[in-house]
């Protein structure tokens, strides 16, 4: 059974969602346009807290997620009006996550074994440059295969979606940084995010390329943690560039300090970050990892 690494979708969706929250651009009517679609033709809306777009490195992102915690995310291999296929050899995706649910697997549209399991279209209407907002339909079928099940995903819209081109800027309280193989790297923007039973940290390079991840229990406590792939409690990932997705297969992650007061969590860290899927891309070594950061 061909079983894909998705669930480091869920560290890049809750990237953009906590960016989404702190920089929101409002249209006329006071709303941040509209995200909505039908799963399983039972309708999905996006909270206004918490949808969004991003143009960044090349490619679309949306993302939201509706006030019982289903989250959609789509993200297109181009920055331009025009009609996007959805398959299983696209680099384009669409993924669908229940945050409520306790697997951190998501359902895609990469997974399956043709169109009859997952695939399907994305049209951009409009790009607005000035306002910077995104139009467009939606429709299409995402599969999990680690437990053959599908969603179908109908009559989606997004409508003047605002988008970000930049990440903001780290907060001089927060730090997150590591030895990449031999090199020293900072995150320059960096966003933490405690949402369902999640807690997601994530930081990059403003342009969005570049980043490092890790996902944990949000009530985590300190102790020492194992970062190794297949388990899924704890998760470490690195993005050396836009559209390549490295997991942690062997390292550990050491909290200091969870505090739910002031929601401020700190700990270290250390992985080897390496293809789980097989397509070629060379590992890299994590080390002398720490951060520092108060989360949302």
């Amino acid at each position: 059974m061909r079983v894909r690494i998705n669930h480091i979708i869920i560290a890049t969706i809750f990237l953009l969602v906590s960016c989404r929250k702190e920089t929101s651009i409002e249209n006329g009517s006071g709303l941040g346009g509209s995200f909505m679609a039908n799963i399983d033709g039972v309708q999905w809306i996006a909270a206004d807290s918490t949808k969004g777009a991003s143009i960044l490195q090349g490619m679309i992102n949306l993302s939201g997620i509706s006030s019982d915690h289903r989250h959609l995310s789509i993200t297109l291999d181009d920055t331009v009006p025009g009609v996007y296929t959805l398959s299983q050899a696209s680099v384009s995706l669409g993924a669908y996550a229940d945050n409520d649910s306790i697997s951190l697997y998501a359902f895609t549209t990469n997974e399956g074994q043709d169109t009859s399991q997952a695939g399907g279209q994305v049209i951009v209407t409009a790009i607005d440059t000035i306002n910077k907002t995104l139009s467009g339909t939606f429709s299409f079928k995402v599969y999990r295969d680690i437990d053959h099940r599908q969603k179908n995903i109908t009559n989606g819209v997004f409508y003047k979606l605002p988008y970000l081109s930049s990440l903001p800027p780290v907060s001089s309280k927060d730090t997150l940084y590591a030895k990449i193989d031999a090199n020293n790297w900072v995150g320059q923007s960096i966003v933490a995010t405690a949402f369902s039973n999640l807690l997601s940290i994530n930081g990059s390079n403003l342009d969005g390329s570049q980043s490092v991840s890790l996902i944990m229990p949000a009530d985590i406590t300190p102790g020492t943690y194992q970062l190794a792939y297949p388990q899924t409690t704890y998760i470490g990932a690195y993005n050396p560039q836009a559209g390549i997705s490295l997991i942690s297969t062997n390292g550990s992650l050491e909290i200091l300090e969870n505090n739910s007061t002031t929601r401020r969590v700190r700990g270290n860290f250390h992985y080897l970050a390496a293809d789980a899927n097989n397509m070629g891309y060379t590992s890299h070594q994590l080390s002398n990892g720490y951060f520092s950061i108060q989360y949302n």
